[in-house]
């Protein structure tokens, strides 16, 4: 999301001694916070500085942000282990440890991602980023309640802040406080932060309200951002199917099927995909009469989440209708 690396950036650029090593670590350093665009050779070029000196903290860390960047699941543990390195070689390393939390939030580690935040904030009391993480990790905790308490701390701390505003917006949205997320989502989008999140969140709480046509006009600006989410997609599925445009929905659920998982996109966050993707499908095809297929989308959700309503009632209308004659 909207994390500084420039903060992690300067500090360690100082942190490191003067050493033969330097020169290589600040050309990967340069390489990472710009484009990244050579991320195999880095990792090779940190993995022979640590051979030499495995006590390098800056390196442990570049190599952690290194693996953060590739992205894929296999490599997420890398960049865990290599962050926690070097925080034992230095535990002052404040900017790692957000970067260790901002990982723990992507592999669905939400408790850990609240110790690591606690124990910064120990050191940086009232840090806006350090609690605009520790709020969205305590509302992915479901307590949005405190959520809302630690977000406005941080926009107290740095009201420009369109992280901290954005996650705010979800607790609120959480809490049922609708027009209240609303206002929040919007001045985000407003401040157009080049990603897509707030367009997603804001279409996904004008669905929520019934506002079907703003909906579909944030969430195609995200679209045009970036088409590559599938999450943009299936909530543009959702909206057409509100309006009844069946076939519009189903062309989105046709671009929203992954082809295995996204860079950056971590295990827990592919099943959330998957599962709303399979709900999507299942709500169109029973709303098409097709009750076989949507019967089979419902089934793949409670495979998923035994504990789904939604896709629970899809499935006892699919059975109901089936009973009564419906269409297959």
């Amino acid at each position: 999301m909207i994390l500084a690396g420039v903060l992690l950036s300067g500090i360690l650029a100082g942190v490191a001694a003067q050493a033969p090593a330097q020169e290589r670590l600040d050309r990967v350093r340069a390489d990472l916070f710009a484009r990244a665009e050579h991320l195999d050779e880095d990792i090779r070029e940190l993995k022979q500085i640590l051979a030499a000196d495995p006590r390098s903290a800056e390196a442990h860390a570049l190599l952690g942000i290194a693996y953060r960047a590739v992205g894929t699941q296999d490599v997420m543990g890398e960049s865990v282990a290599e962050f926690r390195q070097a925080l034992d070689l230095d535990p002052h390393l404040l900017p790692v440890r957000l970067y260790l939390a901002r990982v723990y939030i992507d592999l669905g580690r939400f408790a850990r991602a609240r110790e690591e935040l606690e124990t910064a904030l120990t050191e940086a009391p009232g840090n806006p980023e350090f609690l605009a993480l520790l709020g969205e990790s305590e509302r992915q905790l479901k307590n949005p309640a405190r959520a809302v308490e630690i977000l406005r701390q941080a926009l107290q701390a740095d009201e420009s802040s369109a992280q901290a505003r954005y996650y705010l917006g979800l607790a609120l949205f959480d809490l049922g406080q609708r027009e209240d997320a609303i206002k929040e989502l919007e001045r985000v989008v407003q401040s157009s932060p080049g990603v897509i999140d707030p367009y997603l969140a804001l279409g996904t709480v004008y669905l929520d309200a019934g506002r079907v046509d703003a909906a579909i006009q944030t969430l195609g600006q995200g679209v045009r951002i970036d088409q590559r989410r599938p999450e943009l997609h299936i909530q543009l599925s959702r909206a057409y199917r509100t309006k009844g445009l069946l076939d519009k929905a189903e062309a989105q659920l046709a671009l929203a099927a992954p082809k295995g998982a996204a860079p950056g996109m971590s295990a827990y966050q592919y099943q959330q995909v998957e599962l709303d993707l399979a709900l999507e499908r299942g709500l169109v095809k029973l709303q098409r009469g097709q009750l076989t297929a949507a019967g089979d989308a419902f089934k793949k959700v409670l495979a998923m989440d035994p504990n789904n309503e939604q896709a629970a009632r899809g499935l006892a209308e699919v059975n109901h209708k089936k009973k009564a004659g419906g269409r297959q």
